[in-house]
């Protein structure tokens, strides 16, 4: 029988198909010194025996639980998480990632302070655990939304802090004041989207100096894969955007530049999308989704007041609304790499 005592953290892990990852995974979180959570297994639909590994660690301790699901996405997987999280705090952990005993760390910290939000450095690994890339940070805070602007530039405009959902924890009692969700129809950015709605909502928040998170970068990642709403999602990313900057007070150009930047790099990768061999959309269809990217409003009034340092034959197509030579440009480079 499971417990029904309130944990300090919810620990929510979605697992889609990590059969050879999660072992590590789970074996991180139970080797921790720092007991007092729920662990939240929530299968995808994972057709690869990663059901039965989340069934055995669910009867080996009763501190977990496994909620098998039909596959439906990231996202979902993880709001029907959040849905039976019963912890104070909210966070969550990708099943081919894992953490470092710093975990418990920041839990000891956590329990000492009522922070809303806690934002954790991280470290980038390869499927051998070589690390590749190591973020560290001197520790910042805010309390009653004092200093509030001063954070968000820390751990957002020009870091690698804010966009993920791994290296967080939430306080419960916020997400479910404000009905906060992850966007079911977004597989990239959904963590992002969360983000800036809950940094909205949220009074207090800590950066912590140490390092507990290992995210491991493979070579098939979602970077290198087709998303047909790429163009929407840049877009509600970029509004949202605009809006928290304005909500805490944050008027200065290079801020806002870094936003702009950051939506056409989205318009970009969508175009890219439709050029690449993979995408399954009919010519005609293509150059009908080229055109609504180069024509967007948003798009052409950014173009019209500076120019950016992308690439340069992609940026001359955006620009003077090319989207057939940009097709036939791209789409031939990309034969020829093969």
């Amino acid at each position: 029988m499971k417990s029904k005592i309130t944990p300090l953290l919810s620990i929510i892990i979605p697992v889609f198909n990590a059969k050879n990852y999660l072992k590590r995974c789970v074996e991180s979180v139970l080797n921790q010194s720092f007991k007092d959570f729920e662990l939240i297994l929530v299968n995808d639909g994972s057709t690869d025996g990663s059901s039965e590994i989340c069934d055995f660690y669910s009867e080996c301790d009763e501190r977990i639980q496994v909620h098998h699901l039909r596959n439906g996405g990231p996202s979902r997987a993880r709001n029907h998480g959040m849905e039976q999280a019963k912890g104070k705090y909210i966070t969550f952990i990708d099943a081919d990632d894992y953490v470092n005993n710093y975990f418990s760390n920041t839990a000891n910290k956590v329990s000492l302070n009522d922070y809303d939000l806690i934002v954790v450095p991280f470290s980038i690994v390869n499927t051998n655990e070589k690390p590749i890339q190591f973020y560290q940070y001197k520790e910042k805070s805010f309390s009653k939304n004092e200093k509030k602007e001063e954070f968000l530039r820390v751990i957002w405009l020009g870091e690698p802090l804010f966009g993920s959902c791994w290296n967080k924890w939430y306080k419960k009692s916020i997400i479910c004041k404000n009905n906060l969700r992850f966007n079911n129809d977004f597989y990239i950015a959904e963590d992002y989207l969360f983000n800036l709605h809950f940094y909205r909502e949220c009074q207090s928040a800590v950066l912590v100096s140490f390092p507990y998170y290992h995210y491991v970068k493979h070579d098939n990642s979602v970077t290198s894969r087709i998303y047909y709403n790429r163009f929407e999602i840049a877009k509600t990313v970029y509004v949202e955007s605009l809006k928290l900057l304005g909500d805490v007070n944050i008027n200065d150009q290079e801020s806002r530049s870094f936003v702009e930047e950051a939506y056409l790099s989205g318009v970009l990768r969508a175009m890219f999308d439709m050029v690449k061999t993979e995408n399954k959309l009919t010519f005609k269809y293509k150059i009908l989704e080229l055109k609504k990217y180069i024509s967007d409003k948003e798009v052409r009034t950014l173009l019209d007041n500076k120019t950016y340092n992308f690439n340069r034959w992609a940026f001359f197509c955006l620009k003077y609304q090319l989207p057939i030579f940009y097709y036939s440009l791209f789409r031939i480079r990309n034969l020829l790499k093969g």
